[in-house]
């Protein structure tokens, strides 16, 4: 490996040329390939010691992503570049003993590149005559070359070494066997399988691992399609006007079960099942979600409502249940259930996005109690690997945006050990799937901005005529506009790290105000008091989530609630209304006692009209299908009256991160909402009636989430939109 290494670096030069790079203690040989620690060579690989020649020509400057992309992984190198560069600096600053929190070498520019900050120093190179002379000067025993001294070394450097790994592989000592395997490097090899415009979802490889089928959208309805891995193009299963997801095959490769959600609010869905050639589709069962087969194709796992609560039960072909494994509280959701490779256990995902609380549980498929395998503040999708313990999941773990975040694939044990990191970068990888060592995902890219909408013309021309505030290349979330109207707060992962800016309305001037930089926290949803002299917004620290407050110039960071989320003032901006548990709660703006508002399901505040009069807000549908009810009460502990239900199907992205903004004439409630497969800002009237839609995206795959924000005079909406493409890849090489 380095001898391509050295022909690449070494250049033919007079003897006076310089070759050698030095900086602190170490020294970059260019003739050699080699880099020296205090005289002492440091084991790097290739591709890392590429990385530093690149940055090392250019200290003191930014080297994109893109020149190290050509420098480094040319055009007929098929590995995932994101994956292969972040391996490569990982290793590159493990051997220099850097970080990228404080570097002393090397210093990662957000968005751009890297920058090789510290002084470097070019050493000449001894010539020729000088290298002869001190060899010359050499001990006259050295002069005379012994040919069993290399011979004796080699053998016993051979016996040691395979004493060494017959110590690792047979006895396993002491964790080496995971040692030597973290440390082998690794080639990943990304296979698209999809190359159509569109959100792709749901790879399942067929047990025989000839055919993948996924979800892709066709006329704003998801449809189930299938494609050979051995490539042609891609055929489509389903054509009804309906939503199908979650396709899982059959143990014989010969059908798939796939399921179709309910347009009617808090009602369940159904599973049904397709030949793989197409055609008509048999009802199995009704389920809140996806489900899974075994692998002795006889039983299907799914989460249905037993009365008043939910179970995870087995069923037949024919939807007749064989067993009830569990029943659970409604206090989560529930969903994803898959059989491990040798059917006795069945892990599932349980989360409560309000809180940012997401747990990969296994339960034996015999019944019994669940053991938490991993956590996340959201997971997105899991698969068992063949030997039925470890588990490759998908979560938002050290992402610091989450409207949506960066999502990384992740393995773990089934008893919760062993957990880290596989993937890294600013893409994410969803749903993972493996079949016989195969790993598929959907590979996600998202950019989003900030932008204007008037509200007053067609939803065609809202759309039109919106103006885009801010330019970034990464993620601008949940803006909130100040009362004058002259600023607006968003979420911005500018710098790395999720943190809160301020914008000027026409986007000229921007200021950063929150400075977090601990991978572990994460930030979000500011929302600008209507005193104008504070904002509001969650931080949420090893699964906590609080309320914290600062000022708008950045001043007086402090917490304010401890535990609870979903924020609102009152319109004088004194109270600051939140969710906690099972309860609105209130608290004095300058600190003080909590007052418990009102406690339904799992209610959230979402607004207060202008005179704060009345309470509106959001609840849970009473089983746990998944959806929101609207409600408003005056006053606001007082009776509660029910304004819309909205399925869960119609929530962007998760049921729970969602809120309507009241207008400030206090006649229209506001909110983002899935039509077709994308998203559009619709609005409510307060006293009844249709609701209004404000934008219409068409065909453009559109995410906006969490929340939005009204100009103050009522004439414009500010959201965050995203644009969103994704597709499904095979990731050869990621689980070795």
């Amino acid at each position: 490996m380095l001898d391509s290494l050295a022909r690449e670096l070494r250049m033919p030069a007079p003897a006076s040329s310089t070759n050698r790079v030095q900086f602190g203690v170490f020294e970059l040989d260019l003739q050699r390939a080699e880099l020296r620690k205090n005289g002492v060579k440091v084991k790097l690989q290739e591709q890392p010691l590429k990385v530093l020649q690149v940055l090392l020509e250019n200290p003191r400057q930014i080297v994109s992503r893109e020149e190290l992309r050509q420098r480094v992984w040319p055009a007929n190198t098929f590995v995932e570049f994101d994956q292969g560069l972040y391996s490569a600096m990982a290793r590159l600053r493990d051997a220099l003993g850097d970080s990228s929190d404080s570097p002393r070498y090397i210093e990662t520019v957000s968005r751009r590149g890297y920058r090789f900050v510290a002084p470097v120093t070019m050493a000449p190179s001894l010539p020729d005559a000088q290298g002869r002379e001190e060899a010359d000067q050499a001990p006259r025993g050295r002069d005379r070359f012994d040919v069993r001294r290399p011979i004796t070394s080699l053998l016993a450097g051979m016996v040691g070494g395979a004493l060494l790994l017959i110590i690792v592989f047979v006895f396993d000592i002491a964790g080496a066997r995971e040692w030597l395997r973290r440390n082998i490097v690794k080639s990943v090899q990304v296979e698209r399988i999809t190359d159509f415009v569109g959100v792709k979802e749901s790879p399942a490889i067929s047990p025989d691992s000839k055919t993948v089928a996924f979800v892709a959208p066709v006329n704003g309805r998801k449809q189930i399609w299938i494609r050979l891995l051995a490539g042609g193009s891609p055929l489509q299963l389903t054509r009804d006007d309906a939503d199908h997801e979650t396709p899982r095959w059959t143990h014989d490769s010969s059908s798939l079960i796939y399921f179709t959600p309910n347009a009617s609010p808090g009602e369940p869905g159904t599973i049904w099942e397709l030949s793989a050639l197409g055609g008509a589709a048999r009802k199995v069962a009704s389920a809140v979600s996806g489900g899974d087969i075994s692998h002795d194709g006889q039983r299907i796992a799914i989460f249905q409502l037993q009365g008043s609560d939910l179970a995870l039960v087995t069923v037949s072909f024919d939807g007749i249940i064989l067993r009830e494994v569990k029943r659970f509280p409604k206090t989560y959701k529930y969903d994803l259930p898959r059989w491990s490779p040798d059917d006795r256990w069945i892990a599932y995902v349980r989360g409560w996005s309000y809180m940012f609380d997401f747990s990969l549980q296994v339960i034996s498929s015999e019944g019994g109690e669940p053991r938490d395998a991993a956590h996340g503040e959201i997971l997105r999708g899991f698969s068992w690997l063949p030997d039925s313990f470890r588990l490759v999941y998908s979560s938002s773990a050290g992402s610091t945006i989450l409207y949506p975040p960066i999502f990384n694939l992740r393995i773990t044990g089934r008893t919760g050990d062993g957990d880290r990191q596989l993937t890294f970068g600013e893409v994410s990888y969803v749903e993972p799937d493996v079949v016989v060592g195969r790993l598929s995902a959907s590979r996600v890219r998202i950019q989003s901005d900030i932008w204007r909408f008037p509200v007053s013309s067609s939803p065609q021309q809202n759309t039109k005529g919106a103006l885009r505030i801010t330019h970034q290349t990464g993620q601008a979330q949940t803006p909130s506009v100040s009362p004058d109207g002259e600023e607006f707060v968003y979420l911005s992962d500018s710098g790395g790290h999720g943190n809160l800016w301020v914008a000027s309305t026409d986007g000229s001037i921007t200021r950063q105000i929150t400075f977090e930089r601990d991978p572990s926290v994460v930030i979000g949803v500011p929302l600008w008091s209507p005193a104008g002299d504070r904002i509001v917004f969650i931080l949420t620290r090893q699964g906590r989530t609080g309320e914290w407050v600062v000022n708008s110039d950045g001043s007086n960071l402090r917490q304010l609630v401890p535990l609870g989320s979903g924020a609102s003032w009152s319109p004088d901006g004194k109270w600051l209304y939140y969710g906690k548990e099972r309860c609105i709660e209130k608290i004095p703006a300058d600190s003080g006692p909590a007052d418990q508002v009102r406690c339904q399901r799992n209610p959230g505040a979402e607004s207060l009209s202008p005179d704060g009069s009345t309470l509106y807000y959001y609840d849970s549908v009473e089983n746990a299908v998944g959806g929101v009810e609207i409600w408003k009460a005056k006053p606001e502990n007082g009776p509660s009256q029910l304004l819309a239900r909205m399925p869960a199907s119609r929530i962007p992205f998760d049921g729970w991160l969602w809120q309507q903004v009241l207008s400030p004439d206090g006649n229209w409630l506001a909110a983002p909402l899935l039509d077709r497969g994308t998203a559009n800002l619709w609005v409510q009237p307060v006293n009844g009636g249709p609701m209004r839609q404000i934008t219409d995206f068409g065909e453009r795959s559109v995410l906006i989430v969490r929340r939005i924000s009204w100009s103050p005079d009522g004439k414009y909406i500010y959201a965050a939109v995203a644009d969103i493409d994704a597709d499904i890849v095979l990731l050869d090489g990621l689980l070795q």
